[in-house]
């Protein structure tokens, strides 16, 4: 098919107005001008999108989309009082619970113009609903709280897929995630990256997110003391950063690094050193009262920085675009066109996945959104200023069209029953006696 528009933004070269991409079997052929395309194209389905801009399908680099049936029911608070109230709202769920909120946010994403997630998953039900939506994406297996020498027998207990490289398919691959260094014994957490070698998959770990956190690192007490004592045992205050322990346990290289809020300027220098990347999620980090990331500087150091909305348990959606508008906010002096990098080929990057996702360019597999701007000269402005969930008029997959005018194509009466059944569940659980 021959996909046109106003303008397409390839990310690693210039806008190109007038332009078009060219998909063939879910793999981009070609990607230029519409009167360069037309001959190639040949008998080709034509879709033209005037007053449309296209993008590469965007990557949102840290979700739950497990928890997305709990979106408004967790009010904002500091993360060990958010933390203890999430517990409580899954207590009565299991696997049917979490697959229909999975199934929810991926087509809440998918509404947004995502196609590529960075999921941290509790077994196999998000990824599977993720796939049978039309997501790519890396689907990291989180453990907290278990003692080092019983890691594979739970690897095995949530159906840990360890194939080659981490692939299960075209689209997907599988990674691990030792949940946080307050969650995990610091023996956890060197078993974890030893087993990210022998599968040679991806890793990431939430790090350095609250002054909660960096209070325990420093002396070991504070508002997250009793999680430690109860999740890690094993664990002592190293009277260091978090992301310095993390790098003291060997465990830093090849990590994709989640929040980083509190990263100092010696942090960002191991960051760069042996770090995959960094994610950061500016809405859910103000929802729990954490300082935003050190964007600016994170990007100045080389470090692929890509975005993440989190989990609708601590934001209020699935819209990438919004936290680029917050960053815009935040750091007026990025440029537009850096951040539009940052919700694409950068989150690729950060997830290992930058070989199939993030630009518009042959052989990359054809994951595109298209967003109305209306009539621009500047693309690349008016995209951080108006794209995202609002004006999502088209997103591709894999070559499959999933959003077309506006509207998703496939029902979603069953998920959406399936979902509200999961958040009745989880407000009984936040308001039984």
């Amino acid at each position: 098919m021959l996909i046109t528009a106003d303008w397409v933004l390839p990310v690693a070269r210039p806008p190109i107005r007038n332009g078009a991409v060219l998909v063939d079997g879910g793999v981009i052929v070609e990607v230029g001008r519409t009167v360069e395309l037309r001959g190639l194209a040949g008998e080709s389905e034509r879709y033209d999108f005037p007053g449309c801009v296209v993008s590469p399908g965007l990557v949102n680099a840290h979700t739950h989309l497990s928890l997305t049936a709990l979106g408004g029911l967790l009010a904002p608070a500091p993360l060990d009082v958010w933390i203890s109230q999430l517990v409580t709202a899954l207590g009565d769920w299991g696997p049917a619970e979490y697959a229909a909120s999975a199934s929810l946010g991926a087509v809440e994403c998918l509404r947004a113009g995502v196609t590529v997630v960075g999921d941290i998953v509790y077994g196999p039900e998000a990824p599977a609903a993720a796939a049978d939506a039309g997501l790519g994406g890396t689907f990291f297996w989180e453990v907290l709280g278990v003692p080092a020498p019983r890691l594979y027998a739970v690897l095995e207990s949530k159906e840990y897929p360890a194939t080659d490289h981490g692939w299960c398919s075209k689209r997907q691959r599988c990674g691990l995630s030792p949940h946080a260094p307050y969650s995990c014994d610091p023996s956890l957490i060197r078993a974890m990256h030893q087993a990210v070698d022998e599968f040679f998959v991806p890793y990431a770990m939430h790090v350095a997110e609250s002054a909660a956190e960096t209070q325990l690192m420093a002396t070991g007490d504070g508002p997250l003391a009793d999680v430690a004592k109860r999740l890690a045992p094993e664990f002592s205050a190293p009277d260091s950063s978090s992301i310095a322990y993390i790098d003291t346990l060997g465990a830093l290289d090849g990590c994709t690094v989640i929040h980083a809020c509190h990263a100092s300027p010696t942090d960002i220098a191991r960051l760069a050193c042996a770090a995959r990347g960094v994610v950061t999620c500016p809405r859910s980090n103000r929802f729990l009262g954490n300082p935003l990331a050190p964007v600016n500087r994170l990007l100045r150091a080389g470090l692929p920085v890509g975005v993440g909305t989190d989990s609708v348990a601590s934001n209020t959606d699935l819209d990438l675009v919004a936290e680029l508008r917050v960053l815009h906010e935040a750091f007026p002096a990025i440029p537009p066109a850096r951040l539009i990098e940052m919700a694409t080929v950068m989150g690729a990057l950060a997830l290992g996945l930058e070989d199939r996702f993030g630009i518009l360019e042959t052989g990359m597999q054809a994951d595109l959104a298209v967003f109305r701007l209306g009539d621009s000269t500047d693309p690349e402005t008016d995209f951080v200023r108006l794209a995202g969930a609002a004006t999502t008029e088209a997103v591709l997959s894999g070559g499959v069209w999933r959003v077309l005018d506006g509207a998703y194509l496939e029902t979603t009466d069953g998920i959406e029953l399936a979902a509200q059944a999961a958040r009745i569940r989880a407000e009984h659980a936040l308001t039984k006696p």
